[in-house]
């Protein structure tokens, strides 16, 4: 709440907490409390930045969905669980688990060998019978037996993407082997944010922790790492924006930018908040340009 907000809301609630035992000083108050809700208040509400307003529709979207799909992989568990040996029943719930989901590349039961037991959608059945023990997500599931949220990375079908990794256990409680879903990170939040407005000079970025893009309305900066990718090099000012956000769950700051191409520099203020899931995090950004230096 802005500095006015806050001296019209003090204002209004010593009124009230005033000694009011004469009609005048009654009406007096009732005259304050209408002027306050009817044209003060909203004063108040207008304080918040646009970009603040942004951000919070942002993190919820994208936490809606990444709350379905935590709920949808606690279902296929669920129903694999019941036989964990029958192929059928796991076929199905594989493909139920990809169904619908446009952002999904497949959908994988992983043994507690670490081999890739079955796949679905069809087309990348040939992969079943791959050992990925060596990946570092699978491993950590076979030791903690806790769901998992991967950053980027090079999967066995050869594609970049993230994964959702979770837990599987037998009807005895005893830890049966993972269910993989493989996603286009990209893709599954531009769905989630489907529809959403943004001003003309503003960006939204989404953050791994190891400072690689994993979404922006820029897409030529998709999958890009700004610490390490050579077309940020010489970005000195963004790299130390890019470590404070990985640093920081949230936070504001500005930085000169360059913009590709030409010899023009930007100011560009940015404002970030953090989404947590599972083990890891995501932190949502967005960019304003602010003026020429």
């Amino acid at each position: 709440m802005c500095t006015a907000g806050i001296f019209l809301l003090r204002m209004k609630t010593r009124v009230e907490n005033d000694e009011l035992d004469d009609r005048g000083m009654k009406r007096s108050a009732y005259a304050a409390s209408f002027i306050f809700f009817t044209v003060l208040l909203p004063l108040v509400c207008f304080c918040a930045s646009p970009s603040s307003v942004l951000i919070n529709d942002l993190v919820s979207r994208i936490e809606g969905s990444l709350k379905t799909i935590d709920a949808d992989l606690a279902k296929t568990a669920r129903m694999i669980e019941k036989d964990v040996r029958e192929p059928t029943g796991k076929r199905q719930a594989l493909r139920d688990l990809c169904s619908g989901k446009v952002y999904a590349v497949d959908c994988v039961f992983v043994s507690t060998r670490g081999v890739m037991e079955a796949v679905e959608p069809q087309k990348y059945r040939k992969y079943e019978g791959t050992n990925i023990s060596d990946q570092e997500l699978v491993r950590r599931i076979n030791k903690d037996h806790k769901p998992v949220f991967s950053q980027t990375f090079i999967s066995a079908e050869g594609l970049q993407g993230i994964v959702f990794q979770y837990p599987v256990f037998d009807a005895g409680k005893k830890f049966a082997g993972s269910i993989s879903l493989f996603v286009m990170p990209e893709v599954l939040i531009r769905e989630a944010i489907k529809g959403l407005k943004i001003e003309a000079g503003s960006g939204i970025t989404v953050v791994e922790p190891s400072g690689t893009n994993v979404y922006s309305t820029e897409p030529e900066q998709i999958r890009l790492n700004v610490l390490t990718s050579p077309q940020y090099k010489g970005y000195g000012q963004l790299h130390e924006m890019v470590r404070r956000m990985i640093a920081e769950k949230e936070g504001t700051g500005t930085y000169h930018y360059t913009k590709p191409g030409t010899d023009i520099v930007v100011k560009k203020s940015a404002i970030w908040k953090n989404i947590s899931f599972y083990d890891s995090y995501w932190r949502v950004v967005i960019t304003t340009e602010a003026h020429h230096p």
